[in-house]
């Protein structure tokens, strides 16, 4: 065996066998402590584009990451006719490591916020992609399982057929209506919320830190078992992160603890005016958001619905078409 194939770092041209077919990569996508993410084609048609996360084998990790990940996408796949989860192509294991191909998407909301001249979206696209991004969580918490790091690095667009959604079928069908798709990903952090008759688990009395602290909810700064609302918290602070233009007011704090001590500060006064500084035309809908998330409890049902509308009439409020092309639409 190569060396590549053994930390799982493959040049191009690298040939990996599955059981539905050879994948030939084409060049490294991005890398973490678990391994990597490819840029894959299929080798008997090289207009077959897909991504391929490979997983090094470890003997002190209990389970493999990217089982959670196939678990998840194999159980929300067809929660909705336009779903926000990638399709798996195929998956397998080596000797040292595990691999899954899937569904090829475009840039993160991460890097093509940071295409813009402001590095933010205009407030259309901003509440509408973020929209999108709280359904693929209401659709994941409805198979009990919490994300527990949702941040724009953590979103994408689509490609080809799958850049735009056509549904009809949301409570707010205008939010989404012939507007670019966006993706969730990167499940390798979530957990199960609830147990085998689908209630939720009692709370653990301590919970390990978990996720991004820029984006982290203030129960995961204090070591607090996380739910559905904590993930709606995340949610709220990577939209206002893609269209405040002064940033989050804690994104140049490094220390965890001066993070949170921030995030709480920010509930009152004028240092809670700040947070919405520079979005006058949707300052208080956004407002109500975050006090209504504030008010939501472990064993609360979030009422996403309500969400949904406040985004919808920030948008109206500000004298813009949700239909409008995205910012990146109107880049391309």
């Amino acid at each position: 065996m190569s060396e590549e194939e053994d930390d799982v770092h493959f040049p191009a041209g690298h040939t990996i066998e599955g059981s539905h077919g050879k994948y030939v990569v084409e060049k490294l996508l991005g890398e973490g402590g678990f391994g990597a993410v490819y840029k894959v084609y299929e080798q008997s048609d090289k207009t077959k584009l897909y991504a391929m996360k490979v997983e090094k084998k470890k003997e002190e990790r209990k389970d493999s990451k990217l089982k959670m990940e196939i678990a998840i996408l194999k159980l929300v796949a067809q929660e909705r006719q336009d779903s926000h989860f990638t399709s798996i192509i195929d998956r397998g294991k080596k000797e040292t490591y595990f691999f899954l191909v899937m569904q090829l998407v475009g840039k993160s909301l991460a890097d093509l916020k940071n295409k813009r001249p402001d590095k933010v979206f205009s407030l259309p696209t901003g509440l509408g992609a973020s929209s999108q991004c709280l359904e693929a969580v209401q659709d994941l918490h409805k198979h009990g399982f919490i994300h527990r790091d949702l941040k724009p690095a953590n979103y994408a667009c689509g490609l080809g057929d799958k850049k735009r959604v056509v549904s009809l079928t949301h409570p707010t069908p205008s939010l989404i209506y012939r507007t670019p798709k966006v993706y969730i990903l990167d499940f390798g952090i979530a957990r199960k919320f609830t147990n085998k008759e689908n209630v939720l688990k009692t709370p653990r009395e301590k919970a390990k830190f978990k996720g991004t602290v820029k984006f982290a909810s203030i129960a995961c700064h204090r070591n607090i078992e996380l739910s559905p609302k904590d993930d709606c918290e995340s949610w709220f602070y990577l939209m206002l992160d893609v269209i405040q233009p002064g940033g989050l007011p804690w994104k140049r704090i490094q220390q965890r603890e001066a993070v949170m001590q921030c995030k709480e500060d920010c509930r009152r006064g004028e240092k809670r005016a700040k947070l919405f500084d520079g979005l006058k035309t949707a300052e208080v809908e956004l407002g109500k958001v975050m006090d209504y998330i504030d008010h939501l409890q472990y064993y609360s049902k979030v009422d996403y619905n309500f969400i949904y509308d406040l985004l919808k009439v920030a948008v109206t409020n500000s004298g813009a078409s949700i239909d409008d092309k995205y910012d990146w639409e109107k880049d391309e």
